[in-house]
């Protein structure tokens, strides 16, 4: 803020405006924490009162089979509301447990791919086609596994935005994420915490290669 504070009148209100969107998406992400946790409350009442009336049921009628599906749609929502908790912890880039003071603290890189596709894959990402190459076994790296999934859902995002199959592959190199997408903030962010963790975010054909050495 105090560079901007320092900038000539045009070039601080020109400054100040490229905020806007930033800040909007930042009290977006506020404001979804908040609410998710005052759905996630009276959900559980829900599925708990429902799996009461499931244990009533005569198996086979109608009745039964509306409880099953309505226990089946209450779970749904449960993962993708605890998807979106487990992202929306506040956290700051540069404490002991996310930043580059942690450089060198493995983090398992497919492992991390995976969260984030889930959390990709929620609303209009339900539709998205993916091609998902990631190893069963853990890929560690020296970057701790909550950056490792800020990193690939920010890539995650520019190509699905992009438009089209997204593709997805963890090997030796690291995580390549195709489309490449739009160079956006997001992008700047998964660079920088490759670069403070010792790697590099590369372009790689119509992708980027997000490289990080290991632990």
């Amino acid at each position: 803020m105090s560079t901007i504070h320092g900038l000539a009148g045009g070039e601080r209100a020109a400054a100040e405006r490229d905020l806007v969107p930033l800040a909007r998406s930042a009290a977006l992400g506020d404001l979804a924490a908040d609410v998710a946790h005052d759905v996630a409350n009276p959900l559980f009442g829900v599925l708990g009162l429902v799996e009461i009336l499931l244990e009533d049921a005569t198996p086979g009628t109608a009745d039964a089979d509306r409880l099953r599906l309505l226990h089946r749609t209450a779970l749904e929502l449960r993962v993708t509301l605890r998807d979106l908790l487990d992202f929306a912890r506040p956290d700051e880039y540069g404490s002991e447990e996310y930043g580059p003071e942690r450089s060198g603290t493995p983090g398992d890189l497919a492992a991390a791919a995976r969260t984030a596709l889930d959390l990709v894959r929620h609303g209009r990402g339900r539709s998205l086609e993916v091609e998902e190459r990631l190893p069963a076994e853990p890929q560690l790296v020296a970057c701790p596994e909550p950056a490792l999934e800020q990193a690939a859902l920010h890539l995650l995002l520019a190509a699905r935005d992009a438009g089209g199959t997204v593709s997805v592959e963890v090997g030796a190199g690291g995580l390549r994420v195709a489309p490449a997408g739009a160079d956006g903030v997001g992008v700047l962010v998964a660079a920088r915490i490759a670069a403070d963790h010792g790697g590099a975010l590369e372009a790689d054909g119509d992708g980027r290669l997000l490289r990080l050495p290991p632990p």
